[in-house]
């Protein structure tokens, strides 16, 4: 389907805005969000995707999204997910389902069904064609349909890409474009993008919150979110699995740079003997910043192909951004994630030999 004049004009139009320059950037954004939302309010099919492994702002911001484009107009609107979404979490896509989003996980034929079906591409929570893997090429080859909505530092051309790093998250930024829509937000909405929120702020813990980030919270409490029902539905609806994956975690720490440094590891071996699966890891690395001398943590997960991933936290000045750029990952300053070839012990001493790096280099 050939593709309007808004998103040949802004084909490789970038919007990013960041702390410190926002207020001189204001007017730009404005301009830009004006060419964004008309390039939404123009589509008559979209997909949604977000990267792979979503968490709840990944899920929650496609989900938004869908019912945003539904109450605009759109008229088909599908989320394509890479991996089926944790089963605490499936009540946000439920939330979109209700509305008459469809979704779907992606296989084999889904990048043909997508380039025949959607006139518009609309990607959330991300910005790299690593995290997009599966859908990688077809972006590419699509790009003038596509359009990027992310809060993170590291980014690809996608297309059109609208970029706000000082948004503690991806839900943020969409709560924003609602009015711009001309959409009304409805509880369904509030509740799945005050779960990407909380869930991407550790409920207001990290210093990415503003006042802007607790004014559009209020905002969708407001509007029908309930912040102790989803801190209940999003936190404590684990199995016993996950404490035992936990306590291996904890079992595996090696410390470094005087305490400073607490890497983590799972293997392959851990999860079948405790019962546990991928997704079950998530928050998981926090839990060495509760100790004080802890300033970055790191949890190095073996996945299935042998590959390392690798999830780093900050507590303060370090960034870990940087270090995952170094292995082609990326993320914020304080929060990033990266891949290396196995074995586990030599992963651990390439992070090691990273994170003490960082040190030394302050």
């Amino acid at each position: 389907m050939p593709c309007v004049p808004v998103r040949r004009r802004y084909s490789c139009g970038t919007f990013e805005r960041s702390r410190v320059h926002f207020f001189a950037a204001r007017e730009i954004a404005k301009e830009f969000m004006k060419a964004v939302v008309e390039m939404l309010l123009s589509a008559k099919s979209a997909a949604i995707l977000t990267h792979q492994r979503a968490d709840p702002d990944a899920l929650g911001s496609a989900a938004g999204m869908g019912m945003m484009l539904r109450h605009a107009g759109v008229s088909a609107v599908r989320v394509v997910l890479f991996d089926p979404a944790p089963p605490q979490y499936r009540f946000i896509l439920a939330l979109a389902e209700a509305a008459g989003v469809q979704a779907s996980v992606w296989n084999a034929g889904s990048a043909a069904e997508i380039e025949a079906a959607c006139d518009t591409i609309v990607v959330v929570d991300t910005c790299t064609f690593n995290q997009l893997e599966p859908a990688a090429e077809m972006l590419k080859r699509l790009k003038p349909r596509v359009l990027a909505v992310d809060h993170h530092l590291t980014r690809d051309n996608l297309g059109v890409v609208f970029a706000d790093t000082s948004a503690a998250a991806c839900a943020q930024i969409l709560w924003t474009m609602l009015p711009a829509l001309g959409v009304k937000p409805d509880t369904a909405i509030a509740t799945a993008l005050f779960s990407g929120l909380v869930a991407d702020t550790g409920f207001f813990r990290f210093d990415s919150v503003t006042g802007q980030t607790l004014r559009a919270a209020a905002e969708m409490v407001e509007a029908g979110a309930k912040p102790a029902e989803l801190y209940e539905r999003l936190m404590q609806t684990e199995q016993p699995a996950k404490l035992a994956l936990v306590a291996r975690a904890l079992q595996s720490v090696q410390w470094a740079a005087q305490n400073k440094v607490a890497i983590m590891s799972l293997t392959q071996q851990d999860f079948a003997q405790v019962g546990a699966v991928l997704s079950q890891t998530e928050g998981i690395v926090n839990w060495a910043l509760d100790v004080a001398t802890v300033e970055v943590a790191a949890l190095l997960t073996e996945m299935p192909d042998g590959k390392i991933r690798g999830s780093l936290r900050s507590k303060h000045t370090i960034d870990v951004n940087a270090i995952a750029k170094a292995f082609n990952g990326g993320g914020h300053a304080k929060a990033a994630g990266l891949r290396l070839d196995g074995p586990m012990a030599a992963a651990q001493e390439k992070i090691i030999a990273a994170i003490t790096a960082a040190f030394a280099s302050q």
